[in-house]
């Protein structure tokens, strides 16, 4: 099919550039380079390069030129224009930009070209929009300078007192920007004190802004979190960099219709992973020392990404073809002042930046009927969930650590709500390492839903009765943070795995009653003559041959389920219940292997929990195997003494808990 050359208008990219080569043209931009073919290609190239301005279409072009031309001028154009160095203008919007100021700021234009239609449009509004500039010292200074560099028609500066400001700086690069583009002009807004009560200062700051910039030297974190806020009141976009030791923080970039916590999630995704750094308490810090490496070049690095970030911004290239506004606004910049690096961070937004959402039971008439997330799909979701530095999870790894007998993995989960003392490592093991991935991301995801505790929601938490399924009320200190938490690729499988969790809990108390009231000694089970499964099976051969041996005692007259003590010559590695016998037996003979693994291996960092030893007078003589109970049998044993168990979901994250929707603690409710 012939183009119809009347609907194309066609316009060389800026940056092509062409030499001669033997075969013909060599021609390139920053798209990549071709060379095209033909004794007289270098020459029509030449030639009718000018004519390509986009002003006119290709078949008045081809009217403008001989009848024996005119093939050839539209051959070679549809070619040009098929790789990427000619553009069609057809439908590009009218512009009344000067064509002083276009040629002037050409290389801007043709940036915005490269991405979007309509640059020089697009440029225009970008020149008009009054953006405000809010922050101190050099960093202020260099950040007018890039503005007024980026071809920003006017700016008004706001200047906080926490770092010295030199206007005197900023009005030489104003006056060499107005030497090429004199209608550039500065204006400042004085007097600033905002009150961290009332923000009525930052809101001055915001009004009638197209965008709110904002820099800080040293990590004024508070007043980072208001001025998006105030700048989303005002219908403004924002941006900042602020400095905290030596890595300068850059972006969200928030549109005027975006989330204007944005930088406040971020921040308190940065202080879950290191919760020393400097503005972990979301304060601002006028009294904290500069970075000795925010000096010359460096300031104007940074300057110089933020004023990109809202140029990018309010072109609309970051809302282009092919573009991800969602992930622009989802990330921060780390620039390393020291080595010059930077980094992209993603990060999810945290329920303690957004507002408060009350509990609601009505929240849980889904989960029983919610698809299931079987553990290969939770860990292809957990990727979205790791970041050395905003991430839930800092990384996903198996470190140095001993693979052998068992494969061992490590996952780094944040301290979302301040409840752990910092980030700790959860670990996973199993006979793979794709086994022992699966199970540490899925520890992780239960170890960060239980300590992300969001006390806004009130002090009381809805959960679901295990046998009814009734929607029951529970004391939130019940609940976070959770000592044992479960999930499940379901809300059944969750249910079961938080009433086991419930009732390894209470072992050690068991015990403890026993020994009190001297219980008479608990059967011990033969392991070479008991039925087990495979894996279990496997297990006993491996500690065989690396000359573990092991005791299991059957605790089930204890506690009313399948439970057992495993126990080495040196010590008591683990209490494990279960509902069914099997799994127990494989669980426990798992930690046994895995103890046996840490200890050998001096990796201490993996090893089971410690348990207190099981008491000598309570070790007897072989007895029978136990059986299986039901779920209702275990829910029995843990209301002995009455009330019932209430599963209550561990979900105050609602985006991690999209991804993992099912981690349940069960508690007893009395009355």
């Amino acid at each position: 099919m012939e183009a119809n050359v009347e609907r194309i208008r066609p316009r060389l990219r800026g940056d092509v550039y062409v030499m001669r080569v033997p075969e013909g043209a060599y021609i390139r931009s920053n798209l990549g380079g071709s060379i095209l073919k033909g004794a007289s290609t270098y020459e029509w190239i030449q030639r009718i390069a000018p004519m390509l301005d986009g002003t006119r279409t290709l078949g008045e072009l081809c009217a403008s030129v001989p009848e024996s031309s005119r093939s050839g001028l539209a051959k070679l154009t549809m070619l040009l224009l098929g790789k990427g160095y000619v553009k069609n203008v057809l439908d590009d919007r009218p512009h009344t930009l000067p064509a002083d100021v276009a040629k002037t700021y050409a290389a801007n234009i043709a940036f915005i070209e490269y991405f979007v239609e309509s640059p020089e449009l697009r440029f225009e509004e970008y020149r008009a929009g009054r953006l405000v500039l809010a922050g101190s010292g050099p960093l202020l200074q260099a950040l007018a300078n890039s503005q007024l560099r980026s071809g920003v028609r006017a700016l008004t500066l706001a200047p906080f007192g926490e770092s010295p400001f030199d206007r005197e700086r900023v009005a030489e690069h104003l006056a060499a920007a107005r030497a090429q583009d004199p209608a550039q002009r500065i204006d400042y807004i004085d007097y600033i004190d905002y009150a961290v009560t009332d923000g009525t200062d930052l809101d001055r700051v915001a009004a009638g802004a197209a965008m709110v910039l904002h820099v800080a030297d040293r990590p004024m974190i508070e007043r980072a979190r208001l001025l998006p806020r105030a700048a989303a009141a005002a219908g403004a976009a924002s941006a900042q960099a602020v400095v905290a030791g030596d890595d300068a923080w850059i972006g969200p970039v928030t549109g005027e219709d975006g989330d204007a916590t944005a930088w406040e999630s971020a921040w308190r995704r940065l202080r879950a992973l290191a919760p020393d750094i400097a503005g972990g308490d979301l304060g601002d810090h006028p009294e904290a020392a500069v970075s000795e490496f925010l000096r010359g070049p460096t300031v104007a690095l940074v300057a110089n990404q933020l004023c990109f970030a809202a140029f990018r911004h309010l072109t609309g290239i970051d809302r282009g073809a092919g573009a991800d506004a969602d992930a622009e606004a989802g990330h921060l910049v780390r620039f390393d002042l020291e080595s010059l690096e930077t980094a992209k961070h993603p990060f999810l937004p945290h329920p303690l930046a957004q507002s408060p959402v009350p509990d609601d039971p009505a929240r849980l008439s889904a989960l029983s009927t919610a698809e299931p997330v079987d553990d290969e799909e939770l860990a292809r979701r957990a990727v979205d969930c790791v970041d050395p530095r905003t991430g839930v999870f800092a990384e996903i790894t198996e470190r140095d650590y001993e693979q052998l007998p068992l494969f061992v993995s490590e996952v780094v989960v944040s301290d979302p709500a301040g409840l752990a003392d910092g980030p700790f490592p959860v670990h996973g093991c199993g006979e793979n390492v794709v086994e022992s991935r699966q199970r540490a991301v899925r520890r992780a995801f239960e170890r960060y839903a239980a300590v992300m505790h969001d006390p806004r929601k009130g002090d009381r938490l809805y959960g679901l009765d295990v046998l009814t399924g009734e929607p029951v009320a529970v004391d939130a200190a019940e609940v976070f943070p959770a000592r044992t938490a479960a999930s499940g690729s379901d809300w059944p499988e969750a249910v079961r795995a938080a009433v086991v969790a419930a009732a390894d809990d209470s072992v050690v108390a068991a015990l403890s009653v026993a020994t009190a009231a001297t219980t008479g000694p608990l059967p011990r089970l033969d392991l070479a003559a008991a039925e087990l499964t495979p894996r279990a099976a496997r297990y006993v051969k491996l500690l065989e041959i690396v000359g573990q041996s092991v005791e299991v005692h059957d605790l089930t007259a204890l506690l009313g389920l399948p439970a057992f003590a495993f126990s080495t010559p040196d010590a008591t590695v683990a209490y494990v219940c279960d509902l069914d016998v099997d799994a127990a037996l494989e669980k426990g003979l798992e930690r046994a292997l895995l103890a046996y693994q840490s200890r050998a291996a001096d990796q201490p960092g993996y090893a089971p929990a410690p348990v207190p030893d099981l008491p000598a007078g309570l070790r007897g003589e072989t007895g029978a195997r136990p059986e299986s109970v039901t779920l209702e049998a275990a829910v029995a044993s843990l209301t002995r003494e009455g009330g019932r168990v209430v599963a209550v979901p561990l979900d105050h994250d609602p985006h991690v808990a999209r991804m993992c929707p099912f981690v349940a603690r069960a508690v007893v409710v009395h009355g």
